[in-house]
């Protein structure tokens, strides 16, 4: 797993959207929250980073890869987002600026996002959180605008499995 080094915090909104992304699985939500010391996750609140990327990874372990990235793509229904990002492109550039609206900390990482030509990107991940749940960003970030988003895996490996980023080519 993956955790930050400076104590940072996690907005607890974009917890809570998360958790409402498995809103299938209210007993799986319940256990991990009781396992992590609450019953709830209040929305209006700033969390500990690292305490908030062991749900992100315990509820990850509990679902798989396919259930993270559906709920990575539910997500991004209800996310809040800067003003003026209304199409593919400026939401893939934007993305970084919507972490950082949901996570402060000086080693938080970043999301970086160069146009391959008008119909494809290459982001470079290097947050917190679960990979396949950035690749369900990344879609719900395409389908919120209605194109549909081709997300493979870069190679350079992964941070999920030790590596220093992840890379995500995106075709649109």
């Amino acid at each position: 797993m993956r955790t930050s080094k400076s104590g940072g915090q996690y907005n607890g909104a974009a917890l809570y959207s998360f958790l409402l992304g498995l809103g299938h699985s209210e007993a799986l939500v319940q256990k991990v929250l009781r396992d992590a010391g609450v019953d709830r996750i209040d929305p209006t609140r700033w969390y500990d980073i690292n305490w908030a990327m062991e749900i992100y990874f315990a509820i990850y372990e509990k679902i798989g890869r396919g259930a993270m990235i559906a709920v990575g793509k539910k997500m991004i229904e209800t996310a809040p987002f800067p003003p003026g990002l209304d199409d593919v492109k400026s939401l893939l550039m934007g993305l970084d600026a919507a972490y950082r609206m949901n996570a402060r900390a000086a080693d938080i990482g970043a999301i970086t996002c160069d146009f391959d030509d008008d119909n494809s990107a290459t982001l470079v991940w290097t947050t917190l959180g679960p990979c396949p749940l950035n690749i369900g960003i990344i879609e719900g970030c395409c389908s919120r605008v209605g194109a549909p988003a081709l997300v493979e895996h870069g190679t350079g490996g992964c941070m999920d499995e030790g590596g220093s980023s992840c890379t995500y080519l995106v075709s649109f």
